[in-house]
């Protein structure tokens, strides 16, 4: 029979070293590119990216298929709306009996 427990260490230091390389690698990009080439984006900057990636698949789409509409200041700007977060001890739904 197989040592399951011990399966599941080596993996776990499998992934600690992997993750390890990977901030050590991180942190000598951040070091050679100095104090002023990096940058921490804001969550509404995130958004704002995000959006602008969504509205251009969307507008590649549209032009593909031949459906396109104008897009442009006549438009009124969208932003994104955070999640409603679920209140404490309802992480499943109710049961409706049915």
């Amino acid at each position: 029979m197989d040592d399951v427990g011990g399966d599941r260490g080596a993996e776990a230091r499998r992934v600690a070293g992997l993750v390890g390389d990977l901030l050590d690698v991180l942190a000598d990009k951040v070091r050679s590119a100095g104090p002023d080439g990096v940058r921490v984006l804001t969550e509404e900057e995130l958004q704002r990216h995000q959006l602008s990636w969504f509205r251009a698949g969307w507008a590649e789409h549209a032009r593909a298929s031949g459906q396109e509409r104008p897009v442009g200041p006549d438009r009124p700007p969208a932003r994104l709306l955070p999640f409603p977060e679920r209140p404490r001890g309802h992480e499943h739904p109710p049961d409706d009996g049915g």
